[in-house]
């Protein structure tokens, strides 16, 4: 990981609300590390079922090469979205959120909510880099 996402990731959880009595607030800690990390390469047609991350706390999508495809406000091929689960649960409106990729754009979010991407086609490939960060404690 480059220099530049620890500092992401530090102002990020900097920003979080101390909140001892709530699940994901109350994990807040001075520090952080790595618990993985991987590369996607998705190719015409290609997207993420919705999923979750359970070794996580804290998620990223850094995007890569984005395919001119994701530009497309309206149809929002490519573009990542929280909030559905892939259980058949009956929700009105269960995408909370969509975020359009952009080449060089860091993504963080909660590695507990659901997320996965819009098909999208093009010819050019969707590249991107993902991290889970747990708190660690200094000391």
């Amino acid at each position: 990981m480059q220099s530049g996402d620890l500092a992401h990731v530090t102002a990020y959880i900097a920003g979080l609300a101390e909140d001892a009595a709530h699940p994901f607030l109350s994990r807040r800690a001075c520090g952080f590390r790595y618990s993985g990390s991987w590369s996607s390469r998705l190719r015409d047609s290609g997207f993420h079922v919705n999923h979750l991350h359970p070794m996580g706390w804290i998620s990223s999508c850094y995007y890569v090469a984005v395919p001119d495809a994701v530009k497309d406000e309206s149809a929002r091929q490519g573009w990542i979205q929280f909030g559905e689960p892939s259980l058949d649960v009956a929700l009105k409106n269960p995408v909370r959120r969509a975020i359009q990729p952009v080449a060089g754009r860091l993504v963080l979010f909660p590695s507990y909510m659901w997320h996965g991407t819009v098909p999208f086609r093009d010819r050019s490939d969707r590249t991107t880099i993902a991290f889970d960060v747990v708190p660690q404690s200094d000391g």
